[in-house]
């Protein structure tokens, strides 16, 4: 029998509710999915899991399954191999059992909210051999220690970036390929940015700095120069000055500069006042501080606040943190998130809501609770598509300078005075 969605036979059925005992092989496991389970089964339920720890496990886990449930829930690690497997067999009262092979990982996302295909298994003989693979594996795999779970968790950040990264590139291409897309469908007439302008940060030229490349990058940086002659003053008026790096306002134009040495997309940014800054001996570079920016790739124009990116904004991240533990202060940041428009989302290691998702401050809390200067990157914005009304010629210093005065409330209320 196929099963779509794993969470649904396993409630629905009574399944979690009834189980004795529960093997499960995974290649990811959430602290989420970990909790959707454990929290719905009986107390004295055993449970052996097995993972390889080839997709992003939050260290998070392993650490309470170390600390509070030896002698209940047991999990190994497999290290001779890549270990892909996600399989879930279910002892039940009455010498029965279910079983569950299929692609979802031990996650809410591999159990109930993306896409995946499971298949049901009762036959008595083949859980059998379902289990016989199991405790093959298992036997094999490494006993879980807190050795393990502290070099693990230095190296989960790297492979958590990885995995985010990835997902971003593949939204961003999927919508550049999707059926009915086309750039000729988009109509540039009257838009500031034009379609070469979206296209010299295309992926095939990210690598390289041919003439002609570097002569499609340099109109695009006219045009966020001119861009932000429209609307510095207004910014200077919300205490955000230019931030100038390398002795531009507009981001490099060589990829050596850029991430993985690959230029495909260009900004301009504003923040503190850096000469009174360094008057104090407070700061050497603003990318140490939240900023806004103004960000352009192939495929959407970006306004956002900066919070930090990996290893930067510790002062203000930190600042952030620190008051995020006053009820008082998670309320207004609250109503801050509430007063931006549709369509604003937040990044916060390594994980994207809509600022709508929130119902509570605590919810936000909880949420932002995950940031940490050293490894990911916290941001606050919207996009806009090629072609949105929004970014015409005459309306995009406009609705840059909306926005900024939105953001420009979150931004005094996230900075550290």
């Amino acid at each position: 029998m196929i099963v779509k969605k794993l969470a649904v036979p396993l409630i629905n059925e009574k399944v979690l509710q009834q189980a004795e005992h529960c093997y499960i092989a995974t290649a990811a496991i959430s602290e989420a999915g970990f909790d959707f389970v454990r929290s719905r089964i009986p107390t004295k339920t055993k449970m052996d899991i097995l993972t390889g720890l080839d997709a992003p496990t939050s260290p998070e886990v392993l650490r309470r399954l170390w600390r509070n449930y030896q002698g209940r829930i047991a999990l190994n690690i497999y290290t001779q191999n890549t270990f892909q497997a996600n399989l879930y067999i279910f002892e039940l009262p009455y010498r029965k059992a279910v079983a569950f092979v299929g692609s979802g990982h031990f996650t809410l996302d591999g159990l109930k909210d993306s896409e995946q295909l499971f298949y049901k298994i009762t036959d008595a003989k083949e859980i059998e051999n379902l289990k016989s693979w199991f405790i093959g594996y298992y036997e094999f795999a490494q006993t879980l220690t807190e050795t393990l779970i502290e070099e693990y968790a230095l190296r989960y950040p790297v492979m958590r970036q990885r995995d985010y990264i990835s997902k971003l590139e593949k939204k961003q291409f999927s919508a550049l390929t999707a059926p009915g897309f086309s750039w000729d469908n988009i109509s540039f007439k009257h838009q500031y940015f034009k379609k070469d302008d979206y296209l010299a940060l295309s992926s095939n030229k990210a690598l390289h700095s041919s003439p002609e490349i570097q002569i499609q990058r340099g109109d695009l940086r006219s045009k966020l120069l001119a861009l932000h002659d429209q609307i510095k003053r207004h910014l200077l008026k919300l205490r955000l000055h230019e931030v100038v790096e390398q002795d531009s306002i507009v981001s490099s134009l060589h990829p050596s500069d850029h991430a993985d040495r690959q230029l495909r997309s260009m900004w301009i940014a504003y923040g503190r006042d850096i000469e009174k800054l360094k008057k104090e001996g407070r700061v050497d570079s603003l990318s140490d501080f939240i900023q806004l920016q103004i960000i352009i790739n192939q495929s959407e124009l970006t306004i956002c606040l900066l919070v930090g990116s990996a290893g930067k904004g510790k002062v203000d991240r930190q600042y952030f943190k620190d008051k995020m533990i006053d009820v008082e202060y998670r309320k207004q940041t609250l109503t801050l998130f509430k007063g931006l428009n549709a369509g604003y989302w937040i990044d916060v290691a390594c994980e994207r809501k809509s600022v709508d998702a929130f119902p509570t401050e605590d919810s936000l809390w909880e949420f932002t609770k995950g940031d940490d200067w050293t490894y990911y990157e916290f941001k606050i914005g919207r996009n806009f598509s090629p072609g949105a009304i929004e970014l015409s010629a005459d309306k995009i210093a406009d609705t840059i300078m909306q926005e900024s005065d939105r953001l420009s409330l979150l931004y005094e209320h996230i900075k550290a005075r």
